[in-house]
């Protein structure tokens, strides 16, 4: 008795002694933890601040002092010199640099930078001749000096953990993007905004995501099977790990290309390579079965549902084609089984689904894919052969979302960290979307974002960047509300046409009747400027090349 006494005093010994000394490494655990917290704070109350900048600029963009002071006055990537540029070693840019390793890249932190897709600057010096596009560079300048301040004021904060601050900047939907600092490109005219993880989680919230991907033997046509596997990859490499994304391949009969399991899966970057891997693999062959490829959707939608392994918010079908059903139940029965199965989720789960349909070339039937949309509450694209904006074309579905976040007004994203595009260090972006709120429904215009190097946190927490614990704070970040999506019959019909213009819509309302969900064009389209361009003494020999040449090093870091 006296024995089993002194042991359980040894015991409650042993355990206060333990708690004594693990007290001190929690509340050291604990402050760092808050630390982190608070420069995250202060990282998405930055966003905001700069989304309402953007949002105050686009309310002037129809002034005459706008237009009239943006000829001339931006800096492009790949031709501009910039003002202010300097050396930076923090950034490595192997057809920028000198030959002797001593200048990295080229920045300048007192002014901004213009990238447009190649597809979409056809103009005069690489100028976009879409007047919406010349709007936004203009607009968009009037937020340079809040940018400029901003920047100014990170410098002293991050200099506190020896870290240099990272970008800020602006994608528009329309895909062009303005940075600060300005940085010298290596490669011209490949950068989209809309293409990159943080833009679509900032415009469409956690998602779950379904691709189902038409591999008959008639996508063997005209490349359309290439087609096929750039559009779906497209979709894949704008999800983050607040989305679950599969994809389906059917013919014959259908079946889910990530093998291993019949969930979605989180997209992280190791699912999405593996998925996009997949994809790349994919042959075509065997007739066209509509319905098995939808059933096999709503299939796996189900029982990630039911596993609670889902994001928990909307989900989206997006079905690319490129014909007729030839095999299995008709396109009715087809459309039996969506409607069906639509009111099934949001019964027993309260999912709303959306579906969008996507025809695939230029001599792609459209008449079966339309159908299924119009009869679905859906969304029907066209997709032409060699599409140079293919994520345009594909972005209907983050659109639709986009509408149901214009309410909310605290609303940032925060995306799995990753080596950034342009000096390929560790981070991560915080974003948030962008809207003209002066209408109903608010417009989607784009999204902030701000970069952070992840060198700070790795520094306070003692984690390495890309470790699982890291992951899985930005995976906690990353679960924001979710978009309600109630739009009208007429408001849903306008994102038809947006989509693929009068041939895509459902005969719902007449044009007359489309809401407002589009800007209204300024009235001064004459007084545009035909050249953004401050500068193009840097101007690449060979534009096509999409790839800086010796040239810039004879006259840009002179």
């Amino acid at each position: 008795m006296i024995l089993a006494i002194t042991r359980v005093a040894a015991a409650l010994l042993l355990t206060s002694l333990t708690q004594l000394n693990l007290q001190p490494f929690a509340h050291a655990r604990s402050d760092k933890e808050n630390e982190v917290k608070l420069i995250l704070q202060r990282i998405e109350e930055d966003t905001l601040k700069l989304r309402d900048e953007i949002e105050i600029a686009y309310s002037k963009r129809c002034n005459i002092d706008t237009l009239s002071q943006c000829s001339r006055s931006s800096f492009n990537g790949c031709s501009s010199v910039f003002p202010n540029q300097q050396c930076s070693n923090e950034l490595v840019i192997e057809a920028c640099g000198e030959s002797g390793g001593m200048c990295g890249a080229l920045r300048d932190k007192t002014t901004s930078v213009v990238s447009i897709p190649s597809a979409l600057a056809q103009g005069e010096k690489e100028n976009p001749t879409d007047p919406e596009l010349i709007e936004t560079a203009c607009y968009t300048l009037l937020a340079e000096d809040y940018m400029r301040r901003k920047y100014e004021i990170d410098e002293i904060f991050w200099d506190s953990y020896n870290v240099q601050p990272s970008s800020t900047y602006f994608g528009s939907h329309n895909g062009l993007f303005r940075q600060l600092p300005a940085t010298a490109k290596e490669e011209c005219g490949i950068y989209d905004p809309r293409k990159r993880p943080w833009f679509v989680a900032a415009s469409s919230g956690p998602k779950d995501v379904v691709i189902v991907l038409d591999v008959s033997g008639s996508m063997s046509n005209n490349g359309r099977m290439d087609l096929a596997k750039k559009a779906a990859i497209t979709v894949v490499e704008t999800l983050t790990i607040s989305d679950r994304v599969a994809v389906i391949a059917f013919s014959d009969y259908a079946y889910q290309v990530h093998r291993g399991t019949d969930l979605l899966v989180r997209a992280t970057n190791e699912n999405k390579k593996l998925l996009i891997d997949s994809i790349q693999q994919l042959t075509e062959g065997g007739a066209t079965n509509f319905h098995a490829g939808f059933q096999v959707a709503f299939d796996a939608l189900e029982r990630t549902i039911q596993q609670e392994y889902t994001s928990g918010c909307n989900a989206a079908i997006l079905f690319m084609t490129d014909g007729i059903n030839t095999a299995g139940p008709d396109t009715d029965e087809t459309l039996s089984l969506i409607n069906k199965s639509t009111r099934r989720l949001a019964n027993l789960y309260d999912r709303d689904t959306k579906i969008f349909t996507f025809s695939l070339g230029t001599q792609a039937d459209r008449i079966a894919t339309k159908k299924i949309a119009c009869n679905t509450n859906g969304i029907w694209t066209p997709v032409e052969d060699f599409d140079g904006d293919l994520v345009g074309a594909m972005a209907s579905y983050y659109k639709l979302f986009a509408l149901g976040l214009g309410d909310d007004t605290n609303f940032t994203a925060w995306v799995e960290p990753y080596d950034f595009f342009f000096d390929k260090k560790m981070g991560t972006t915080n974003s948030a979307p962008v809207f003209d709120r002066s209408v109903d429904p608010p417009l989607f215009l784009g999204v902030v974002a701000n970069d952070v190097y992840l060198d700070a946190f790795e520094q306070i927490l003692g984690e390495d960047a890309k470790s699982s614990t890291m992951l899985q704070r930005f995976v906690r970040l990353s679960t924001a509300k979710c978009p309600k999506i109630d739009l009208s019959g007429c408001q849903l019909e306008f994102l038809r046409y947006l989509a693929g213009g009068q041939e895509a819509t459902c005969g719902i309302c007449n044009p007359t009747d489309y809401p407002g969900i589009v800007p209204t064009e300024c009235p001064f389209k004459p007084d545009l400027p035909t050249n953004l361009w401050q500068n193009t003494d840097c101007e690449c020999e060979n534009r096509n090349s999409g790839v800086r040449m010796q040239s810039y090093k004879k006259w840009c870091l002179a």
